[in-house]
């Protein structure tokens, strides 16, 4: 078994090392680091919010949020994948027209808290939770979903919540409300992303074997969630199941197994395998440290990545966010590995530690300091050349959300959608309340064709402003009716 050492950082501790961590004592300088890592955490996700602009995604759920109730709900059921609940709560935000980094806010929120909880969760587990604790707080996937006006944020709460409620479920003092509260929970991640099964079955699997009236509680408060989402949404899930929104997602192989695992951790893809062999170590060593954390582990953070990669199989599935609602396990592990090599081996333990940081800093640093949606540009061009009056037209039209949302709402407080005749696949809106000028912007993110039967290039302007635009991958061009 590994030394007392896990308990401290890399120094010896008092007491037995098989004391139970959820009731010791948590040790000053392990609060003082985690206080610290919880800060600098809290900083990334500050920083990450307005960095730069709505994605596809984020456009999507602003647009759709908009909607009247009922209009939401038949939206969803044809043009989507996931339940109501994330958009429901942007709704307030998306509906006032408010800015960016405002609709990524109840991200923030859900990803601070996920943060401080696993941070509280950790408090006596020396070195381990110090070194998890660091990975959650400055992982690119936590900050990158931490600012992102989606779903995923809530995920990563709930998840935490979860595992925490369980591991205090298997003490024997435990209060028999933590059942109905992971129910709960489990519920909220149902409504709010499919993968909230992935977390049913995880903490549906805590109970085990167990016969006892606590267990039995415990598998009808999941079952009972489960009912409530099927007699909710059940129906309106299996009219969006009809429709292939996830083909592009890989079939599960060993290689995007180990990207899943290591995304949690990374995005730089040439270290996915020293990631999942790093995390497969650090359950051993959880297991043989702390078994019934290692129990929690097993359940509420494995099973959701092994049932992804079985369900990937039949189906495309498996990506590093559809795992969400475990993101915690991976950097849980990574913990105990570097506890355990610093205290049988101070100065590697040590430069495993480092190493740690640096694998995690190396992704982040690269997110936040550089990383800008293709569309941002565009965007940011329309917005300085569009007049009232003018059209904007995106082509192909599923992309027109990330045009409406900016500019048409945030800029012109609403999107009055016209028609563009002789261009097919095509959504548009006019800019303002004025007459239509005449001038269509037409917004290609996938570099579609840029000239169409019946329209001409707008006259050349002093200033250059109707002057072809693009960046490479997106191109902005002004067109207008052929003879005026």
């Amino acid at each position: 078994m590994p030394g007392p050492a896990l308990y401290g950082l890399g120094t010896e501790a008092a007491g037995d090392p098989s004391t139970d961590p959820t009731t010791a004592e948590p040790r000053a300088g392990t609060v003082v680091w985690l206080v610290a890592i919880v800060v600098v955490g809290i900083a990334l996700r500050t920083w990450r919010l307005g960095f730069n602009g709505l994605s596809y995604d984020e456009s999507f759920t602003a647009m759709a949020a908009r909607m009247p109730l009922d209009r939401l709900f038949d939206h969803l059921r044809a043009q989507d994948s996931h339940p109501p609940l994330d958009y429901l709560l942007r709704a307030p935000f998306a509906r006032a027209g408010m800015a960016d980094a405002v609709l990524r806010i109840p991200s923030f929120v859900f990803s601070c808290g996920a943060l401080v909880l696993f941070a509280w969760w950790m408090r006596a587990r020396g070195l381990a939770g110090v070194v998890a604790t660091a990975i959650l707080a400055g992982g690119v996937f936590q900050i990158h979903h931490g600012g992102e006006a989606r779903m995923y944020a809530l995920l990563e709460l709930l998840g935490v919540a979860s595992a925490v409620l369980a591991e205090r479920w298997l003490g024997d003092d435990s209060p028999r409300w933590c059942a109905w509260a992971v129910g709960g929970l489990v519920a909220l991640a149902l409504f709010d992303h499919v993968s909230g099964f992935l977390l049913a079955a995880g903490v549906f699997a805590v109970a085990g074997l167990r016969v006892d009236r606590r267990a039995w509680e415990w598998r009808i408060a999941v079952g009972a969630a489960v009912g409530l989402w099927a007699l909710v949404w059940g129906h309106s899930f299996a009219d969006q199941a009809g429709n292939n929104w996830v083909g592009w997602i890989p079939r599960t192989s060993p290689a995007s197994f180990a990207r899943a695992v290591s995304g949690q951790v990374t995005d730089v893809d040439p270290l996915a395998w020293f990631v999942l062999v790093g995390v497969l170590a650090g359950a051993w060593f959880l297991w043989r440290t702390d078994r019934r954390l290692a129990h929690v582990w097993c359940a509420v953070g494995a099973v959701p990545f092994v049932l992804a990669a079985a369900i990937g199989v039949v189906s495309p599935f498996l990506i590093a966010r559809a795992v969400t609602v475990a993101s915690w396990a991976p950097p849980l592990a990574l913990g105990y590995v570097a506890a355990v090599v610093v205290a049988r081996w101070s100065l590697p333990g040590r430069a495993v530690v480092i190493a740690l940081v640096a694998v995690v800093a190396i992704g982040t640093v690269t997110f936040l300091a550089g990383k800008r949606y293709d569309s941002d540009l565009a965007v940011a061009h329309l917005e300085a050349v569009a007049q009232p009056g003018d059209v904007i037209l995106t082509r192909p039209a599923r992309y027109a959300t990330l045009p409406a949302y900016r500019i048409g709402v945030e800029r012109w407080r609403d999107t009055r959608w016209v028609a563009t005749p002789g261009i097919d696949n095509a959504a548009a809106f006019r800019a303002g309340d004025a007459d239509r000028s005449g001038r269509v912007w037409v917004f290609t993110p996938d570099s579609f064709e840029l000239a169409f039967p019946g329209y001409e290039a707008c006259p050349a302007t002093a200033d250059g402003r109707t002057a072809p635009w693009s960046d490479g991958v997106t191109h902005v061009v002004c067109l207008e009716r052929a003879g005026g």
